[in-house]
């Protein structure tokens, strides 16, 4: 799912040291607003010194100026809300108006020099894309079961599965917020996603129908992110499951990660050789990279790989 690394209705706090050369928080506030609405990134590199600068990159803020517009829309302007010491930080906190809504931006100083800074930006829950991705896996789940006699057990055991790996979520939100490097922080999530999906997968696939097992999984995923945008749409509850890119490019991932999860489940069901789910886990975190990275076309060529096996698992795997 493509992400930027803001845990989902958190604040991304970054309390760093000292950066050189005082700073006011108003000037800042509005060479802010000006660089995330024009991507004028050198707007705000004088303000950025020191450590807060090393680690408040180009690359970080044009991140976080993609996910806070296709979010947020423009932004508008913005207010004070309030500001207090502590632990020897004088903090000041804005509310920022935009076309979409508004999320507060959190400044921290130290005698005078501008340490940190925290935006509590969200995505925005997509109901049409909770929609398509249901009805997108099940389209994939109707053209494969033509193939194959479904088993609902096995369908519902693997939809169990995809449930049950909802556990390792916490794990996400530690990564993001612990790993800074962003391709360390993507390689970790998609290895971790692709080694529990995929042994999990290859261990209950056995003596059992693994295309019906692995239709399951594909359609419980894309279940749990339809619940996750159900409640992140209509509670304050916001968790990081929920829904919030494009409904187009929803429809081509459910779509291609549903059959993905068939044909390997049913490949794995007819051969237990190590090496098929060692390759595919290799292939799923290819993936899960590009989606971390923001990449659609590496979705496509990484999915494109495994389409050629569809004829080996037709005619049998050796």
């Amino acid at each position: 799912m493509r992400k930027l690394g803001l845990a989902a209705g958190a604040f991304a706090l970054l309390l760093l040291l000292p950066a050189a050369g005082a700073v006011n928080p108003t000037n800042f506030m509005d060479s802010f607003i000006k660089a995330l609405n024009t991507g004028n990134y050198s707007l705000i590199k004088p303000y950025l010194g020191g450590t807060l600068g090393e680690q408040f990159t180009e690359d970080y803020f044009n991140r976080i100026r993609g996910f806070t517009l296709t979010n947020y829309g423009e932004l508008k302007g913005y207010s004070p809300i309030e500001n207090g010491t502590s632990g020897g930080l004088l903090k000041f906190e804005y509310r920022v108006r935009a076309e979409k809504g508004s999320f507060p931006v959190l400044l921290a100083y130290r005698n005078g020099t501008l340490v940190g800074i925290a935006l509590g930006i969200a995505p925005r829950p997509n109901p049409l894309g909770m929609v398509a991705s249901i009805l997108s896996s099940t389209a994939a789940i109707l053209l494969l079961a033509f193939r194959r006699r479904p088993s609902l057990p096995d369908f519902f055991l693997g939809s169990g599965l995809a449930l049950g790996l909802a556990v390792i979520i916490p794990f996400y939100s530690i990564t993001l917020l612990t790993v800074g490097n962003p391709v360390r922080r993507a390689l970790i999530l998609a290895l971790v996603s692709a080694v529990t999906v995929e042994g999990l997968k290859f261990y209950f696939s056995r003596g059992r129908n693994g295309l019906s097992l692995g239709l399951g999984l594909g359609f419980g995923k894309y279940v749990l992110l339809a619940i996750g945008t159900f409640v992140s749409a209509n509670f304050l509850m916001k968790i990081p499951v929920a829904f919030s890119g494009g409904a187009l490019y929803v429809v081509l991932e459910a779509f291609l990660l549903t059959a993905y999860h068939g044909v390997t489940g049913a490949i794995y069901s007819r051969s237990r050789r190590w090496i098929y789910p060692a390759g595919f886990s290799l292939l799923l975190a290819a993936v899960y990279f590009s989606l971390a990275e923001g990449r659609p076309l590496g979705i496509l060529l990484s999915l494109a790989a495994f389409l050629p096996l569809v004829k080996g698992w037709d005619h049998g795997v050796p």
